[in-house]
């Protein structure tokens, strides 16, 4: 009983240092190897030494440039004479033309006007040449048919017109054909206490195509 146990306590022995072995083999397959140096004397050839510079070349004499005397004499100069211009002064004689100032004969003048009304006359003036009026294009294009318009008048004592103002015009278009109106038409002479006399009178007037 006893040298069993020997026996096997030998062979367990056995193994374990087998399997130590075999992990010492093992690990050393596997360690890395470290690089070997390998150092040689090498010999070194010696080069020779380089010859002396030259010696220096002695300096050359420096020789100085000629130098050119040049003598002006200012009795040889040339001289130019001077001209003297003289600028004429210009006279200009410039006859502008006096600007002519046309004043509108039909503008609203801010007046003290001695005139009577048509309450004051003996007889009313009547027209006495015919309405002729020119209904402006752009207005029928609008699809103006009538416009009414109230004007500012004075009347002569020849029965004469003159445009004072013009209190009512909705339709900028229409002046120059009021004033045409206006220049174009005569009246019969107010008359006061038989006598003919100024007026004074709004003048409604009704514009149609």
């Amino acid at each position: 009983m006893h040298s069993r146990l020997r026996l096997l306590a030998f062979a367990l022995s056995l193994l374990l240092l087998a399997a130590a072995l075999g992990m010492m083999w093992y690990a050393r397959q596997f360690e890395p190897q470290q690089a070997q140096l390998l150092v040689r004397p090498l010999d070194v050839a010696m080069l020779p030494l380089p010859p002396p510079p030259p010696p220096p070349s002695p300096p050359q004499p420096v020789t100085h440039a000629a130098a050119l005397d040049v003598k002006i004499s200012h009795s040889a100069a040339v001289k130019i004479p001077t001209p003297q211009i003289k600028v004429p002064q210009p006279k200009l004689s410039i006859n502008a033309p006096q600007p002519q100032i046309k004043q509108l004969q039909w503008q609203s003048l801010d007046l003290q006007i001695t005139a009577f009304s048509l309450a004051q006359l003996d007889t009313l003036p009547v027209l006495q040449t015919p309405l002729n009026v020119t209904f402006p294009r752009s207005l029928t294009r609008q699809g103006v048919t009538n416009v009414l318009v109230k004007l500012d008048i004075l009347i002569n004592e020849q029965g004469r017109l003159t445009l004072l103002d013009v209190l009512e015009n909705p339709y900028p278009e229409l002046r120059p054909e009021i004033e045409r109106l206006v220049r174009n038409s005569r009246f019969s002479m107010p008359t006061k206490g038989n006598a003919a006399v100024s007026a004074r009178f709004i003048w409604p007037i009704e514009f149609k195509p």
